[in-house]
């Protein structure tokens, strides 16, 4: 038996999915009208798992959700997105809050029950977090921030479990000149002599977290192929709890063997119109992938924007994180800081923390 919250206004709804799953699934249910109540419920009796509403009035489902997994308390717990409106926009709205999964209104009771149930186990089965997560971050249109995001990322999970920075530029990769390193240990040693241990090509950043660089020089080393990538990300997972890969432009069979072992894709785009054009492409080059897509739209210069609502009716996706350009970034590069490290408070810094709960919600 687990302990179930669910937060629905509609109260005959709430009574059913009660009813549910006190007698069919044999779990305690703490029933809440709206999401006020509902956190306040989730803070002091902790649940396993939490069924959530979407359309609440005075805070929606998805604000539910984010503030579930802003707090330590709650941030691991499993939810479920209960909606009527059933798009795939909706799903991806869902998963982009932080939901585990999101299933249409009136739910099969089956399929409810065994999806609360598989969440119960995998919160038994083992301690939260020690999966080791490989977190992509990708565009196929360079000048966005690519890696400006993922270092401070990086820096912000370091917070949270040991961190790991890999550089997969195929020549001049730039992490080694925003992290100030000299990129005299780099992946193409590896490439080249597969019986490097991988463990002696990682650098210790400031921050906190390890960094495996690119090669600097341009056609020196060969791009790994799939079979030595996934070998190397074999041996990096035992240095890590969270594989931070700065993504190279391309979608080959290397670059998707990465995303392959992704379960969250951090796609960044810009504004202007290559960049949305671009980003549209590789959406639906990812097609496959779609529902591990997080979009984050970057602001790497300072100037107007467009709204954020006009983008996602432009491409069609909802707009996981909404990054500001950030002035104190490029004084930081200049000193081999990361950012997200020693400004906390900072608007990039923001909003790589909800880029961070997103990725921890999984």
């Amino acid at each position: 038996m687990a302990r179930v919250l669910v937060i629905d206004d509609n109260i005959d709804m709430l009574s059913m999915l009660k009813l549910i799953l006190e007698r069919q699934g044999h779990h305690e249910v703490i029933a809440c009208s709206n999401g006020h109540e509902g956190l306040q419920a989730a803070f002091m009796h902790m649940p396993d798992v939490a069924l959530v509403d979407v359309m609440m009035p005075g805070m929606s489902g998805y604000d539910v959700v984010k503030k579930l997994r802003a707090d330590e308390r709650t941030q691991n717990m499993g939810i479920i997105i209960l909606t009527a409106r059933g798009q795939s926009v909706d799903r991806a709205a869902a998963l982009a809050a932080g939901a585990d999964d999101h299933m249409s209104k009136p739910a099969d009771v089956e399929t409810l029950l065994k999806r609360v149930n598989e969440l119960v186990e995998r919160r038994a089965s083992k301690p939260q977090g020690a999966e080791v997560q490989v977190v992509p971050v990708l565009s196929l249109k360079g000048g966005v921030g690519v890696t400006t995001v993922a270092i401070n990322l990086a820096g912000v999970l370091q917070q949270i479990a040991p961190t790991l920075l890999l550089d997969l530029a195929p020549a001049c990769g730039q992490c080694a000149f925003f992290l100030g390193i000299r990129p005299e240990q780099h992946w193409g040693q590896y490439v080249e002599n597969p019986k490097t241990p991988v463990a002696s090509l990682l650098q210790q950043h400031a921050a906190g977290f390890k960094v495996l660089l690119a090669p600097f020089m341009p056609a020196q080393h060969s791009w790994p192929g799939k079979d030595k990538l996934e070998a190397l990300l074999t041996q990096l997972k035992a240095a890590a709890r969270f594989i931070v890969v700065d993504m190279p432009p391309l979608l080959d069979e290397t670059a998707r063997a990465v995303l392959g072992q992704a379960q969250r894709i951090i796609l960044i785009t810009g504004d202007d119109a290559p960049s949305l054009q671009v980003t549209r492409i590789t959406l639906q080059s990812l097609n496959e992938w779609k529902e591990r897509l997080v979009l984050v739209r970057n602001a790497p210069a300072a100037g107007p924007r467009p709204p954020a609502e006009a983008l996602q009716k432009a491409l069609r996706v909802p707009l996981a994180v909404d990054i500001p350009y950030d002035p104190n970034q490029v004084p930081a590069v200049a000193k081999g800081l990361v950012l997200a490290s020693v400004q906390p408070k900072s608007a990039l810094t923001l909003g790589v923390k909800r880029l961070a709960q997103i990725i921890m919600a999984r």
